[in-house]
């Protein structure tokens, strides 16, 4: 007896060793026999990117950690030092911050393979070091910025599909178990029935980045502003080693009170510290938010 096509995109989708291509495939010829065009649409662009203006979906979407090489007088500089956020011009922090994937799945599972790193690294437009480059730290200009996202970002994307597919899948066999045999012509499913279906699983809105906004609130509630005592206590809450929490301390008092904003060189070189361990596994930080939460207890100690 032959295996029915929802069975067998069952079976694809929670073996992760299956093709995820060939998985698609099979939704296509799914979507073809439910008459369904967005689920056509759908998996047309996971198998071949998403272009033309196309959205795109909430998962393949994400705010990077901005990084920056710094160079200063008598030779002083920063390696792979954050930017904060707020020292981006407004006009241009949506486009600077957010990483968008567009690339189809072959596309992304070339660049997992590609990459031995933890981290991938978008590079930021040159133009951006003569137009704010001196404004993010003191006495410090910009060199080359880019935003760096976790290499777990491009497999949570191939996850998300495989699990989105499951879903929907799961739902339309209860509809109708032999859905996927329907002959040409024929409404297996009422099309009401498969779009409802489609928007709760496949374009359902799964929040699984967490916001910027909950990392400050998550500060906000640990670090009292001018507060050096409950900023160390946060700092070494998060698992950062006591010999780096000692140096922040010294770095913190060393820079005084820097201009608002804007971290000072000391601080701001602690941090680069942090970002290069983090870059190579050697930081071990409870939060998944990683060097991004230390740098909101910093600026929740400074009152920013």
């Amino acid at each position: 007896m032959s295996t029915s096509l929802l069975r067998e995109i069952q079976s694809d989708a929670t073996d992760s060793g299956a093709s995820l291509e060939a998985l698609l495939r099979k939704c296509l010829v799914l979507a073809s026999r439910l008459k369904h065009e967005k689920l056509r649409e759908w998996v047309n662009h996971e198998l071949n990117g998403y272009r033309d203006g196309a959205e795109l979906p909430d998962y393949r979407i994400t705010h990077g950690l901005c990084m920056g090489h710094f160079s200063g007088a008598f030779g002083s500089g920063l390696k792979n030092a954050p930017i904060p956020a707020q020292n981006i011009p407004e006009e241009f922090r949506e486009f600077l911050t957010t990483v968008k994937m567009h690339e189809g799945i072959a596309g992304i599972e070339q660049l997992i393979r590609d990459h031995t790193s933890s981290n991938l690294h978008f590079a930021w437009p040159a133009e951006a070091s003569s137009m704010f480059g001196h404004q993010i730290y003191e006495r410090m200009v910009l060199m080359q910025g880019w935003k760096s996202v976790p290499k777990s970002f491009l497999a949570g994307i191939l996850s998300t599909v495989r699990n989105r597919v499951l879903n929907f899948v799961l739902e339309i066999e209860t509809e109708n178990p032999n859905a996927g045999e329907a002959p040409v012509g024929s409404t297996p499913i009422p099309s009401e029935k498969v779009s409802q279906i489609f928007n709760t699983n496949i374009y359902g809105n799964v929040g699984n980045v967490a916001s910027g906004e909950h990392i400050n609130q998550t500060a906000s509630l640990t670090v009292i502003r001018g507060d050096l005592p409950s900023l160390l206590t946060a700092i070494r809450s998060e698992g950062v080693a006591q010999s780096d929490v000692s140096d922040l301390e010294k770095a913190v008092k060393q820079d005084l009170k820097p201009q608002e904003g804007t971290f000072g060189p000391e601080v701001g070189g602690w941090i680069g510290r942090m970002a290069t361990k983090a870059a190579c596994g050697t930081l071990k930080v409870a939060s998944n938010l990683g060097v991004g939460v230390l740098t909101a207890y910093l600026k929740h100690y400074y009152g920013w």
